[in-house]
């Protein structure tokens, strides 16, 4: 076996769990599969992480850089129209770099959902989730762009992030099922033009 750094064997041993996640399910994401995936030793996953809920909060965490990475380009100075469109484009292309990502995602979230007594008891499994994940950057882009063209938008920012953010959920499965980009991509210019024709007052 090739020696590689931690560091190194902790990002492929967490590309091969979202690989797992995102094609046999979350249950199928035991440490024996993923190290069958990710070509190492069993013991190697002992070693280079605590124990299996540290590995799934790495995988969260991966999202997280890359969602930041995508969504703190937005430039709200442009107008709220443009800035719509930017946030569709910019989610949209978050899913095409990586559609194995969203679905481990989307795994998750049900998971979350199916133990919310234990990880978020009392608590908005839809705000816990969507939040951290591009609700709260979208939200705040499309607020500013708002306030830039002195614009009130008949139906509330916020509810615009959820439904942006919900819609593209869907399209993760779309993608999943179909394989066909060009379809999911003029979705996302209808959902753009539903947007904005949503914010009108």
């Amino acid at each position: 076996m090739t020696y590689l750094p931690v560091g190194e064997r902790r990002r492929a041993i967490i590309d091969a769990a979202i690989e797992v996640i995102a094609k046999e399910g979350l249950a199928s994401a035991t440490t024996r599969r993923i190290a069958e995936r990710a070509g190492t030793p069993r013991a190697t996953i002992h070693y280079c992480f605590r124990d299996k809920d540290e590995l799934t909060l790495l995988i969260l965490a991966r999202a997280c850089s890359t969602m930041h990475a995508t969504f703190t380009r937005l430039s709200p100075g442009s107008g709220f129209e443009a800035t719509v469109r930017a946030a569709v484009a910019a989610y949209w292309q978050w899913i095409r770099d990586a559609p194995g990502l969203h679905l481990a995602l989307l795994e998750l979230t049900l998971w979350v959902i199916r133990n919310r007594q234990t990880v978020a008891p009392g608590g908005d499994v839809r705000a816990t989730v969507n939040a951290p994940f591009g609700g709260d950057l979208i939200k705040d882009a499309l607020s500013t762009a708002a306030r830039a063209d002195n614009l009130h938008p008949a139906v509330p920012v916020a509810e615009l992030a959820r439904f942006l953010i919900h819609r593209m959920d869907g399209l993760v499965l779309e993608l999943a099922e179909t394989r066909d980009e060009a379809a999911c991509e003029r979705q996302t210019h209808l959902l753009a033009d539903a947007l904005i024709a949503l914010a009108t007052p």
